[in-house]
């Protein structure tokens, strides 16, 4: 035999080795693939029979519902559903910004009325700064005593 013949055999040899793990890990994966697609066709059939009955009797509640002229009333009473949703809709468009106005409105409201139940009338703007700066300066003291 020849070099190149050898040299032949030998990258034969390798290309059969490296294809067989990947032959092996194929039939695995291929293998695999199979079951869950058998599993899954089950699973698929029962949901189409399922389906089906399902269709049947929607059919047959139809048929009937036809026969008693109730579907017509059906229909209409979800028109009139439909009308009452669209009516309510547009009220709530409305009285949403209208809301949003009053709410804070009557909070102040309620506050100052509150307020003035209690009798403190509201101090004047400078004797609040003062009562302020008085605490504060109050509160400082007391802490540095502490210490």
């Amino acid at each position: 035999m020849q070099g190149w013949q050898i040299a032949l055999v030998v990258l034969v040899a390798v290309f059969v080795g490296a294809l067989l793990p990947l032959v092996v890990q194929l039939y695995g994966t291929l293998h695999t693939l199979r079951v869950v697609v058998e599993k899954s066709a089950k699973d698929i059939e029962a949901a189409v029979v399922s389906i089906h009955r399902t269709a049947d009797r929607v059919d047959r509640l139809g048929a009937s519902l036809e026969q008693d002229g109730k579907l017509s009333e059906i229909i209409d009473g979800a028109q009139a559903a439909a009308q009452v949703m669209n009516q309510m809709r547009s009220t709530m468009q409305v009285a949403g910004p209208v809301v949003a106005a009053v709410v804070p409105a009557v909070a102040a409201a309620v506050k100052a009325w509150r307020g003035g139940m209690q009798g403190d009338p509201p101090a004047a703007p400078h004797e609040a700064a003062h009562e302020h700066t008085t605490s504060h300066h109050h509160e400082k003291h007391d802490k540095e005593a502490t210490t």
